[in-house]
């Protein structure tokens, strides 16, 4: 039987790569802990939805689109870790038969190559699974393309003001789709003249202007200018890691080297054996990953608008990964197509397993420390944290008390996670054993994930949250009062 047979049934196939894209996400949603990040959408969206949008700008950078899907789903499914990210599970499991579409106008190999990409990818795995917008804003993107596509090949009004609408959508979720809408816009102005294309276009410039004014204020307080610390050419390098193998995986630069060639092959097997139609397809997919990826680029370059982030640009995943599928899928690619293909889905599994298998690669296990930390005595509990720790412990320990200038307690926890290093194993988590006046050293508990250095008194004794802080070795560190 031939390597590629199950492309020739085309709707089976694309059934199963959804079942399994599904079991994939659902069962193992509740396998990593919630972090930071996930931790302030939970706290934003726990509140009144007046409560929340009017919160937005303080708490998020992000347009307000997924927020408010995300409330109303909680009500239906639960506030919980699960209810939040079945959300996401959802829309990544959705996200497989749309990106099917995408390289289904290329060729239906093209589509099914797609698809598959999609299912074991590890950044379309990890944000399936995250309580963050970035999910919601692939599916957008990934529907943009497919009538984008549909509009070049048959421009009636329908096919642009569904264009107009997805766009608009994926602009509504995170400003960086933008960046997918500019290429698309001028290609449609080009080919089908401004008396067809401007309406559309005008309608989702429209929708940016509106969105404006919050884009600006949510960029004054400084949440986003933690971005610039790093080189621009070292995030550059993340993004293209992040899309490859995920956020961290074990042997990431291994695992992310071999897709990448992979795909470059997979790539220039498509650029040299289309023709035709399916040249000119791939011509345009080629022309919005590249501006999508090099406008971002090059607007942090100059100075100009510096935010450029692999997590910002993980939209353009979607283009990037139809120009991959093409070349799995030409019709002329022959045996080395289905090769390549099979090489980029078993290393991609492959990392998943691994994370899955490996808590020191996975999201900080806020979770975890939760759990270990033994119950309050009478005279109470303080823990002592990294900057925002009180975000991701509260989801699993109720609402916390930060202590600012002295506490008076007969337990002191510290904990701490790994320290998180690009391409390179994570450091463990490190702990002071040296107990504050008053206290003994009780012991350490230590994981992969997290250590806890537990310190005891006979008696309620007070300690200042200036010596606890420099305990812990960080002039930020949450002091935190915990009563169970």
């Amino acid at each position: 039987m031939p390597a590629d047979s199950w492309l020739r049934r085309p709707a089976t196939a694309l059934l199963a790569l959804m079942l399994a894209g599904a079991a994939l996400r659902f069962a193992t949603l509740n396998v990593q802990s919630i972090w930071l990040d996930e931790s302030a959408t939970m706290i934003l969206v726990h509140r009144s939805f007046q409560g929340m949008l009017s919160n937005l700008t303080a708490s998020e950078s992000a347009p307000p689109l997924y927020y408010a899907l995300v409330w109303v789903w909680t009500k239906a499914f639960g506030a919980g870790p699960l209810g939040f990210r079945s959300f996401s599970a959802l829309v990544g499991t959705i996200t497989i038969p749309v990106m099917y579409a995408a390289g289904r106008r290329i060729s239906p190999r093209a589509g099914l190559w797609a698809a598959a990409l999609t299912v074991v990818n590890p950044a379309m795995y990890y944000f399936s699974q995250e309580a963050r917008a970035y999910g919601l804003l692939v599916l957008f993107a990934a529907a943009a393309l497919v009538l984008w596509q549909r509009a070049l090949a048959a421009p009636d009004r329908r096919s642009l003001a569904l264009w107009a609408a997805m766009s608009s959508l994926a602009l509504l979720t995170h400003y960086f789709a933008v960046f997918l809408f500019v290429p698309e816009a001028w290609i449609l102005l080009r080919r089908l003249g401004a008396r067809r294309a401007a309406a559309p276009v005008g309608a989702v410039l429209a929708v940016g202007a509106a969105l404006l004014p919050l884009a600006l204020a949510q960029q004054a307080d400084g949440k986003v200018s933690w971005i610039e610390a790093e080189s621009l050419a070292s995030r550059f390098a993340e993004s293209v890691k992040l899309m490859a193998v995920g956020p961290y995986a074990p042997l990431e630069i291994l695992a992310g080297l071999l897709i990448v060639l992979l795909a470059a092959g997979a790539v220039a097997l498509g650029w040299r054996r289309t023709e035709g139609r399916e040249r000119a397809a791939v011509r345009d997919v080629a022309v919005v990953a590249v501006v999508s990826i090099g406008l971002p680029l090059a607007l942090a370059a100059i100075g100009l608008v510096d935010v450029y982030d692999g997590r910002n640009v993980i939209a353009s995943w979607v283009p990037l990964a139809v120009l991959v599928a093409a070349g799995l899928g030409v019709t002329r690619a022959g045996r080395a197509g289905p090769l390549l293909g099979a090489g980029i889905c078993a290393i991609s599994a492959a990392v998943i397993a691994a994370i899955n298998l490996t808590p020191a690669y996975q999201r900080s296990d806020w979770r975890g420390i939760a759990r270990a930390l033994p119950g309050a005595p009478a005279g109470g509990e303080v823990v002592v944290g990294e900057q925002f720790a009180s975000m991701p412990l509260s989801i699993y320990l109720g609402p916390l008390r930060e202590a600012h200038a002295a506490v008076s307690t007969r337990r002191i926890e510290f904990v701490a996670l790994p320290v998180r290093r690009a391409a390179r194993s994570p450091l463990p988590p490190v702990v002071p054993t040296s107990p504050p006046r008053g206290f003994r050293w009780a012991g350490v508990q230590r994981t992969s994930a997290y250590a806890i250095s537990s310190f005891s008194a006979p008696r309620p004794t007070l300690v200042s949250v200036k010596r606890l802080r420099r305990e812990q070795g960080e002039a930020k560190a949450e002091v935190l009062i915990l009563r169970r």
